[in-house]
């Protein structure tokens, strides 16, 4: 079933569309979110962090290619625009404070001045580029984090579950974070909790050269996101009960479950799974399992919309 509103496209699907008769069962339920097409012009101001690991394991062509990237995603941002770069090994600096992207020939220069050397206090990085955001800090801006590093963090809390808290808090800020892995040693479980727990991307890139390509990607959704603030609704109909979400933070209150999504670009597709139990029903008889409802910002106009369907 699919319903196409005015922006958002809802579509639902169940795992077992005929159920057995007179027998309590469980099903899933699939909600797609298609976002809607956005012409280049109108995508909405950015507000970008990058965070760049300059630690020791950096040295050499890891962190020329990360420069590379960098220089690559400054050259795509728009006058207004506003751009932060931070830096960390044994500590955090911020190397450029956040601005307008007017001057590019100043930030490509100091981005060229990074060497590497040093620990990697990953946390540190990530809250000093959250408040580097913060300073614009604005719902009619995609506000977004970027990392890149290629080890372990072992100064400062280190720990999925701290780095994924950090993540999440962020979330709730509408602050999403990416995070690109570089090579066979960085802790892929941490980079990935910070980037689920904040509805964020995660991307590994194997060899130092695949990086300008993976920022070319990031840099691409960031340029083409359609809404933000994306509340998703999910209502169980006479007796049906949710269980559980699968791969999603979420909250689940009786009959409801409640999702929240940062952002969704144009014309790509994210999607909840949810387990439910659903009661006895007699044979040959047709039945409403669910309904699903979103409410967003439509970043075109600025303007918070709704769209519902029933499955």
């Amino acid at each position: 079933m699919t319903v196409q509103a005015d922006q958002i496209q809802l579509n639902a699907a169940l795992s077992t569309p005929v159920m057995l008769a007179d027998k309590k069962q469980t099903v899933y339920l699939r909600v797609g979110l298609i976002g809607f097409r956005i012409e280049k012009e109108n995508v909405a101001p950015i507000n970008v962090a990058l965070v760049i690991d300059q630690s020791g394991s950096m040295r050499g062509e890891k962190i020329r290619r990360a420069k590379d990237a960098a220089i690559m995603a400054i050259e795509r941002l728009r006058q207004d625009d506003i751009i932060a770069v931070v830096t960390y090994n044994h500590s955090a600096e911020i190397l450029l404070s956040a601005n307008k992207a007017q001057d590019k020939e100043m930030l490509k220069a100091a981005i060229n001045q990074l060497i590497s050397g040093g620990q990697t206090a990953l946390y540190d990085g990530i809250e000093k580029a959250a408040k580097e955001v913060r300073k614009f800090l604005e719902r009619n801006r995609i506000n977004r984090i970027v990392i890149v590093s290629d080890g372990l963090a072992n100064v400062g809390p280190s720990t999925p579950e701290e780095l994924g808290a950090l993540g999440a808090s962020l979330g709730k800020e509408n602050i999403t974070v990416t995070t690109i892995g570089l090579g066979l040693g960085y802790n892929e479980d941490l980079m990935t909790q910070l980037s689920e727990k904040s509805d964020g991307n995660h991307a590994f890139a194997e060899n130092p050269d695949e990086l300008t390509d993976f920022f070319d990607h990031e840099f691409g959704d960031i340029l083409s996101v359609a809404s933000q603030e994306v509340d998703v609704a999910i209502i169980g109909v006479d007796g049906v009960r949710p269980i559980r979400v699968l791969g999603r933070e979420a909250q689940i209150q009786g009959e409801q479950v409640l999702v929240k999504l940062n952002q969704l670009y144009s014309q790509q597709e994210k999607y909840v799974l949810v387990e439910l139990e659903v009661p006895p029903i007699k044979a040959n008889q047709e039945r409403m399992i669910a309904g699903v409802a979103v409410i967003y910002r439509n970043m075109d106009t600025d303007i918070m919309e709704r769209n519902h369907l029933f499955a």
